[in-house]
This record gives C-alpha cells, structure tokens and sequence, in this order.
C-alpha cells in the first residue's frame, strides 16, 4: 500500500515542487523589477483562481469517476464515454470564462483597494493571460484523466518542461536579454501563457497516443449526455467548497488591501514560501483520493480506509518538519524576495500563525480528498461554506482590522478556519468508514 501510494504520490510531489520552486523564482525575478508588481500579479492570480476554479466542477467529477470506474473493472468504452463528455464540457467551460473575464476584470480590479501602478500592472498581466485561459483549462481536464489512469510520471515531465521554458521565457522578455525588448510584467504573462500552451500541445499527444490503436480515448457513442450529468453530479458539491474557499479568499484579500502595500507585498512572499510546505500534503492527498478511488469502486473498505489514515499521518509530521525549518531561516528566506526590512519583518512574523494554519491544512487536503474519491462530496461542502465565511473571513476582518492585529491577525484566522474543517474532515470520514465496514460484514 505505502509503496503504491508514494509511487503515484511522489511524481505529483515534483510536479508541483517544481511548480512552486519555478513559481517562487518568478517572484523573485518580478520582485528585481518591481515590488508593485508582485502584489499585482499575486491580485492577479487571486483573481484567475477565483475564475478557474468552477471548472473544478468538471475537473474534480471526472477524476472521481474515473477512479472509480477503473476499481470496478468497467468496460473501455465506458471509460471513454466519460472522458469525452469531460473533455467537451472543460473546452466549452474554458470560452465562456474567457469571455466572462474578458468582460468584468476591469471592474473586479477597480473594486479593490489599489494603487494606480498595481492596478495597472495587474490588468496588464490579466488581459494576455486571459486569452488563453481555454487552454489552462483543457489541459486540467488532461491531467486529471492521466492521473486516474495512474499516468502521474507523464504528468510531471509535461509539467517540468512547462516551468522551464517558463523561466527561460520570463528571464529574457522581463528583462529583454539577447536584444528582445523589455516586456514586464507583461513579458512574465507572455512567458507563462507559451509554457502553457507547449504542454496544453504534448498533453494532447500522450492521451491519444501513449495506450497505441487499441485504446480510441474518445468515444463516438451517444452517451455523451449521460456522462455529463454524472460528472456534475460530483463535481459541483466538490467544487462548491473550492469555490467557496476562493471566494472567502478574495475578500480576506480585499481586507489585506486595506492594511497597505506592505501588507500585501508581505503576503505574496509568504503565500510563496507556504507553497513549500502544504504542497506535499496536496500531493499525497492526489496520490491518496486516486487509490481510494480504485479500492472503494473495487469494495475493498478496510484498504481505503489504511490508506487514508495513513497519508494524513505522513502529511502532519512532513508539514510540521518543514514549518520549523522555514521558521528558523526565515531571514535568510525572505532576504531573497525583498531589501525592504519592514516587509521583510512583517512577513517573518507571520509566518509563525502558519504553524496552527498548517496543522489543519495538512489534514484537510488528505481528508477531503479522501472523502470526494468516495463520492461523500457535499458533507466537505456544508462544513467548508459555515467555517470559511464565519471563522476565516469573519475572523480576519475581526483579529486583523477591529482588534488591529494585521496580517498576523488574518492568518491566525485561517489557521483556525483549517483546524475546525480537520477536526470536521476526520469525524465524518471514520463514521462513513465504520460504516462501509459493518454493511461489508
């Protein structure tokens, strides 16, 4: 069990390690350009996530189902019914997000408590990178197939090779190297969005060619429609909750436009410094939902529920190793970001509020992963609306503008958001697992 788990785990570890180390770079190369803007793409990114996240509706439907449909041995053309009807609804998904942004991230950006050079860098980036958000959006539907296939190496080398020649990218059209001028952030947009589109290109390619003539993929049966409900029968309470979470996120956003540019500038550093800490509970977490899915459509309860346990207790201990690290280098890592002491300051600070944050997150991302891989998607939805929008948004407006305790404030709310939701997370799944067990025998 262990050793399947980390085999699918580990390429999706440095997927995303990579990811973030390639991300992290990014802000350090924007940040030799300009402070505003990092705190306008990191808006900006807030702002994408918000927008991508509802086609997790798909996303997250046909991962589930396709788990669950390989651990119940169901017939390739059934798998390939489902796949189309994935694939049709994220391309369709992505145009009409793209229009939508198109139409309304102006006043989103004019909302917000901005300077005039933030918000001006920040609709700069958001006007390339939303011409192509159709194909972040295919691409995700890709991967999550590839993953439910247990294709997670082809993931990675996809993944790996869009950082790089992202950071190539961004190093000579931020900076205009070899006689290319000098872009911005406009060239950090231009470099993100071709990375994006190589692999949206090589992802096409594995999936219809990495099983040979035997496996069509796409299927020229009619039932399209069928599927689709499916698929949305899961998806949107799964998607609900990260909806929800994101939205909860923009405004705990807007309240950290009201603390200053510092304030925001500080928590772009620590949003890319925590991303080396949770990104491991996220991996095991995908590793984890992929193999309960196969053994909960297969009827083998007891395995599932080892293998979820199990996983919840390696992402605790790895997250509470690497919380203590960054706690004690916390100068020497935030020096690389920024000259500017204050900001500085203010972030090594915080990032002593995200030892509680942690301690849920690392269990949440196991548990709700584990909880949608067997269909339980709407309990994860009820407990994640209540607790983000009463505990984290109501306690950061509360502990960072009425008590006047700042950023530290806003994330000790987090961290108390991420622990009610774990403490939810593991009740929920030990009552559904003792069940599954008494009804098996």
């Amino acid at each position: 069990m262990q050793k399947k788990l980390f085999q699918l785990s580990v390429p999706i570890f440095v997927e995303s390690i990579m990811g973030t180390i390639i991300g992290s770079i990014d802000t350090i190369m924007l940040s030799s350009y300009s402070d505003d803007a990092v705190a306008a793409v990191s808006i900006a990114n807030q702002i994408l996530f918000l927008i991508q996240v509802f086609a997790c509706i798909v996303t997250t439907g046909t991962s589930i189902l396709c788990a669950q449909y390989l651990g119940a041995k169901k017939t390739e053309e059934e798998q390939n019914d489902l796949i189309t009807a994935s694939i049709l609804m994220n391309a369709g998904m992505g145009i009409v997000l793209t229009i939508l942004m198109s139409l309304f991230y102006p006043a989103i950006l004019g909302f917000l408590n901005l300077s005039e050079t933030v918000r001006d860098y920040a609709g700069e980036y958001l006007r390339v990178i939303n011409g192509f958000l159709w194909v972040q959006l295919i691409s995700a539907i890709f991967s999550a197939i590839l993953r439910a296939y247990g294709k997670t190496k082809q993931c990675m080398y996809v993944s790996m090779g869009m950082n790089i020649c992202n950071i190539v990218l961004n190093y000579l059209l931020i900076f205009g190297k070899f006689g290319l001028p000098a872009m911005g952030i406009r060239g950090a947009a231009i470099a993100t969005v071709t990375g994006r589109f190589l692999a949206f290109l090589i992802l096409i390619w594995i999936l219809f060619t990495m099983r040979g003539k035997q496996s069509k993929w796409i299927s020229g049966r009619g039932k399209i429609v069928p599927n689709m409900r499916r698929v949305i029968a899961y998806g949107i309470p799964a998607a609900g909750e990260q909806i929800s979470y994101n939205l909860a996120q923009f405004l705990v956003m807007f309240f950290v436009t009201m603390l200053g540019m510092k304030a925001v500038t500080a928590q772009s550093y620590i949003n890319t410094c925590v991303r080396f800490i949770y990104i491991f509970s996220v991996s095991l977490g995908q590793g984890t939902a992929i193999m309960i899915g196969w053994s909960f459509g297969a009827g083998e309860y007891e395995k599932a529920d080892k293998e979820c346990r199990f996983a919840g207790r390696c992402t605790f201990a790895f997250s509470m190793i690497m919380m203590a690290l960054m706690f004690l280098f916390r100068n020497q890592m935030f020096s690389l970001f920024t000259s500017d002491s204050e900001i500085a300051a203010l972030a090594g600070t915080v990032i002593l509020a995200n030892f509680l944050l942690e301690t849920g997150r690392s269990q949440n991302l196991v548990y709700v992963a584990s909880l949608r891989a067997v269909g339980d998607v709407k309990f994860p939805l009820y407990i994640g609306v209540i607790s983000m929008w009463c505990v984290a948004v109501g306690g950061s407006y509360l502990f960072g503008i009425v008590l006047h305790m700042g950023l530290f404030g806003v994330w000790i709310a987090q961290g108390l958001d991420e622990c009610l939701r774990a403490v939810g997370m593991g009740i929920r799944w030990k009552k559904k697992a003792h069940a599954w067990m008494e009804e098996a025998g």
